[in-house]
Order: structure tokens, then C-alpha cells, then sequence
């Protein structure tokens, strides 16, 4: 029967910190040139080609055909900035969920600079030809699975404990001892 696994905490040490800060970078980047890509692409240049269409459809009328279109849509404008201000309320909301499980957890770790230590057994040693690579299955809650070097492989028997260490928050996996 496998035991509750043993956590606590520790101060990460500098190059892992240095680690976070760069997937932060990068992923704030990535995020902030989406975010805009998405906003540009479906929301604002849609709405606009819209009004440009309408404007063009609507500078060939007659007079009287415009009165009539007037009487029948008086707001035609202001329906397509509503639809646009809630197509950029679609993107924000959505936005805000990508930031609140991607970049406000790694954000969290950087600030706390606290890392995770798990106590966790081994339950299976698997080699892997096909890469040349040695993986340990783990009685883990956070990782099934880690690779290992071939000492490390050789050394440990299933059944035997490690320590996996990873970022409290964003759960990014530093390594084992």
C-alpha cells in the first residue's frame, strides 16, 4: 500500500530562479504577442471591414434608398462597435484565464522563491532502447514518470525513495536526489 507522500519546502537556489525569470520572459512575451494577434485578427479587423463594407454599400444608395435604410437600421454603426468591444471582452476574458493558470503561478514561485521537495517511491524501473534513455515510474501526486542517468539507474531498486523537486506553484520539474 503506497504511503502519503512527504512534502515541504526550501528556498530554490539561484539557477533555478534564473531559470524561472526566463520561462517567465518568454512565456509574458509569447502570451502578450498572442493576446494582441488574437485581438487584431478577430476582432478588431473584422469589425472594421464591416464598417468599411457597410459605408460602401451605403455611399451607392439614393437618397430615398438611404432615408429608407435609415429608418430600418438607424444604429447599423453601433451595432458594430458592440459586437467589437464584445468580441475584445471574448479575447480578454480568455486572456485573463490563459494568464491565471500560465504566468500568475510562475510569477507566484519567482516572488515566494520557494521550491517544493517530495519524497516519493519508486515503483517501476523501465529502460528504453528505442532513445537509450532510463526512466523511474513514480508513487508520485505530481510526476508519473522521470528520467534518469544509467549510475542512477543501476544504483536505486524499485520500492527504494527519492526526492523530486519542483516550483510550488507552476509545478516546473528542477530534477531528483
Amino acid at each position: 500500500m503506497p504511503r502519503a507522500a512527504y512534502t515541504y519546502l526550501e528556498p530554490m537556489n539561484d539557477s533555478e530562479l534564473s531559470y524561472l525569470k526566463e520561462k517567465e520572459a518568454r512565456e509574458k512575451h509569447a502570451f502578450l504577442k498572442t493576446t494582441r494577434m488574437l485581438a487584431v485578427l478577430f476582432v478588431i479587423v473584422p469589425c472594421c471591414m464591416g464598417i468599411i463594407m457597410e459605408s460602401i454599400k451605403r455611399s451607392r444608395d439614393t437618397p430615398a434608398m438611404a432615408q429608407l435604410r435609415e429608418e430600418q437600421e438607424p444604429r447599423v454603426y453601433l451595432y458594430y462597435v458592440l459586437g467589437m468591444i464584445v468580441l475584445l471582452l471574448i479575447v480578454a476574458v480568455g486572456s485573463y484565464i490563459v494568464y491565471a493558470r500560465s504566468l500568475k503561478p510562475l510569477r507566484k514561485d519567482i516572488r515566494l522563491g520557494n521550491k517544493t521537495i517530495e519524497s516519493t517511491e519508486i515503483s517501476r524501473k523501465q529502460y528504453v532502447n528505442s532513445n537509450d534513455t532510463c526512466h523511474f515510474f513514480l508513487r508520485s501526486t505530481f510526476r508519473l514518470s522521470i528520467e534518469v542517468s544509467k549510475e542512477d539507474f543501476e544504483l536505486y531498486e524499485e520500492g527504494d525513495e527519492i526526492n523530486i523537486e519542483y516550483s510550488t506553484f507552476s509545478r516546473v520539474y528542477f530534477g531528483y536526489f
